[in-house]
């Protein structure tokens, strides 16, 4: 997955042809055109994903593991309810 925006604190807007993500942050600092791939659930911990990045920066070239808090997962119309009911207004 594409991220592809920013939220509020650390979260970052995954996407894919598949649907939209939101991450929390991690150990590593993400920038707009990065990639994340989630593998699997951390065991002990439903919310939390290990994932592999690859940084646009660098060319794609190489991996680098971390674990990220899952805080959505869905489509585009489900991202904007989401959104809605979790935002102060």
């Amino acid at each position: 997955m594409d991220v592809v925006g920013y939220l509020h604190h650390a979260d970052l807007l995954l996407e894919d042809a598949q649907g939209v993500v939101i991450i929390g942050g991690g150990n590593y600092v993400l920038s707009i055109g990065d990639r994340v791939f989630l593998k699997h659930q951390v065991e002990g911990n439903p919310q939390c994903f290990k994932v592999e990045i690859s940084f646009a920066s660098n060319q794609y070239q190489g991996l680098y593991e971390d674990q990220c808090p899952l805080r959505f997962s869905g489509n585009r119309t489900e991202l904007t309810q989401y959104l809605s009911t979790t935002t102060v207004h």
